[in-house]
């Protein structure tokens, strides 16, 4: 029986060979809408209410700190048909197969701690519309995202779609809700403005489409080799862009109508004072985002963490493997979830925070070189190989560069554990990320100016496995050497 024909999904680190591709661009644009459409997204938009801003000049920050943070996120996108592996497991091209570990750590961190807030959240949404069970909820949304991970990418983009519409209509029902229940026109006429509000707020847009970057071609691997880079990454693009400014809009004017209330509280209480039910249907709609982006980040926190493990052992990718990885991962997320308690939330929240900050110069050089350096010129066989083929196991450009990139954004760092001393001169704003940005690329570029990369891609023709037929080959720079090579 093929991969494709499987119920439970084998793929982990792996490359997917082109008779197991499948999937549209437009189903891609409803999967990436569900990504943010949960009710977390809602406190993103809050951050410059909470500095004082005003409705107008939030909504404004939301829309441009999200653009530019899901511009980068949705160029990832590209990446997965052309080569046909996961996020992370590219990065050793950039850091080596052993040097790509930091980022990884950090991934799988990151996938994990959300997937506590994801079961919380959903836990909390069951218990809205029934009776409270503290111990069986959390168990319930967990032991199901679990088995939803578990069947794999093709049952998650199916549950995906179906969710999407009801998504999409529970959207368009609270839109009405607040424009009939919410007093909009007195928030828009109290027009406060303060820079650093607005720089806090864009920040934290731009940061929250950004930590999606680590997954994208986790997903969008399963395309046709020849489905177009440029409609791959528009519809990650207008996906994770429509629901995350829309949820962070609502977000925003809820943290103006009801200050200090919960969020989640203030958009039920609002659908329930329109009517029709609208509250607690939102609440329903809500466990089902929650538990299908939780079932995701069990997704890729397994697949991140296979690939920082066959680094130092080599494995063969089986449903076996990743069933008995995200089982694992479950239990601990689960037991984390059960024990946690609501008050350290906060810090918990700042912790993963910190975490994510390791990506942002992560995907600058992974970005930098996948389109400025190498140009999609790569060996799949080597970046599978354990000790990294022709990357080697340490990748001094990438590790430079990503440490350059990290060490320039951490007197920006702005979180309730630690905000740098330049952070706390823009009055607390978070402009890490574009700091990290600009410092890691620029530093990529400058350690591989001039470097020959002639070698590097005669034997990237010579892999039984590379890249080169879907690659755009230009003139010079050694690149010519390997044109008009077939693709194995």
């Amino acid at each position: 029986m093929q991969q494709r024909d499987a119920l439970v999904e084998s793929r982990s680190f792996d490359h997917v060979p082109e008779s197991e591709r499948h999937g549209t661009v437009r189903s891609q644009v409803q999967f990436w809408f569900m990504v943010n459409a949960t009710l977390i997204t809602l406190f993103t938009g809050a951050v410059g209410p909470l500095f004082g801003l005003g409705l107008s000049w939030t909504l404004l920050a939301i829309v441009i700190g999200s653009i530019v943070g899901t511009l980068f996120q949705a160029f990832h996108g590209a990446q997965g048909p052309h080569m046909g592996l996961p996020q992370m497991i590219q990065s050793r091209v950039q850091f080596g197969s052993r040097g790509a570990i930091l980022p990884l750590a950090a991934v799988t961190v990151v996938q994990f701690g959300f997937a506590v807030f994801f079961i919380q959240t959903g836990a909390s949404s069951l218990a809205d519309v029934t009776v409270d069970q503290p111990i069986l909820f959390p168990v319930l949304v967990g032991a199901a995202a679990v088995v939803l991970a578990i069947v794999g990418y093709r049952l998650l983009l199916r549950v995906e779609k179906i969710a999407s519409y009801l998504m999409l209509a529970n959207l368009l029902l609270l839109t009405v809700a607040a424009l009939t229940v919410l007093p909009i026109g007195s928030m828009f006429s109290q027009s406060a403005f303060a820079p650093v509000a607005f720089l806090a707020q864009a920040g934290a847009a731009a940061t929250y489409q950004l930590a999606i970057a680590p997954i994208v071609s986790d997903y969008t691997r399963y395309l046709p080799s020849k489905t177009s880079g440029r409609a791959v990454s528009a519809a990650v693009f207008g996906g994770t862009l429509l629901s995350a400014v829309w949820l962070e809009s609502l977000g925003a004017g809820l943290a103006i109508a009801f200050p200090g209330t919960d969020l989640i509280t203030a958009i039920r209480d609002m659908g329930n004072s329109f009517g029709f039910g609208l509250g607690a249907a939102t609440m329903v709609v809500s466990l089902a985002s929650c538990l299908i982006a939780c079932a995701l980040t069990f997704y890729s926190g397994s697949v991140s963490l296979l690939s920082a493990a066959e680094a130092f052992r080599p494995l063969r990718s089986t449903s076996a493997l990743r069933s008995t990885t995200i089982v694992i991962a479950g239990i601990l997320v689960i037991a984390v979830a059960l024990l946690l308690p609501s008050d350290t939330l906060g810090s918990f929240s700042a912790f993963l925070s910190i975490l994510g900050y390791f990506l942002i110069p992560w995907t600058a050089v992974n970005l930098t070189d996948y389109y400025l350096v190498r140009r999609g010129v790569y060996s799949i066989s080597d970046i599978l190989k354990s000790d990294g083929g022709i990357y080697g196991r340490w990748g001094i450009p990438g590790m430079l560069s990503y440490g350059l990139g990290f060490a320039a954004m951490v007197p920006f760092f702005s979180t309730a554990i630690y905000t740098g001393p330049l952070a706390k001169a823009l009055g607390g704003a978070d402009v890490a990320f574009a700091v990290g940005l600009a410092v890691a690329a620029g530093a990529y570029l400058l350690i591989t100016r001039g470097r020959d990369f002639t070698d590097e891609f005669t034997a990237v023709r010579a892999a039984p496995l590379n890249t080169l037929e879907q690659s755009a080959v230009p003139e010079g720079d050694g690149i010519a050497a390997v044109e008009g090579t077939t693709h194995s």
